[in-house]
């Protein structure tokens, strides 16, 4: 939900104020929530993001999705693996 006052939502988890650099909009309700975008910045996680394999595009969630039954849409991260090829003889 977009504040009157200023660029300023709440987060969808923890209703908290957020703002737009530290947030993001989840793909599966659309709502913004708490993300660090940053790993040398301390900041509130209220969500997840990860890399889609098939499409190799970054896709996000908050918390509220991740732990629905909305998994069918929202897909829960994944731990990527490093892929190891073979030498061609």
């Amino acid at each position: 939900m977009r504040s009157t006052v200023g660029e300023l939502w709440s987060c969808v988890v923890c209703d908290e104020e957020v703002d737009e650099g530290t947030s993001s909009v989840c793909n599966g309700c659309g709502e913004r929530f708490h993300l660090n975008q940053r790993n040398d910045r301390a900041g509130k996680d209220c969500g997840a993001v990860w890399v889609h394999e098939q499409y190799l595009a970054l896709e996000f969630a908050c918390q509220r999705c991740l732990g629905s039954d909305e998994r069918a849409t929202v897909p829960a991260p994944r731990i990527l693996r490093r892929r190891r090829y073979r030498r061609r003889a």
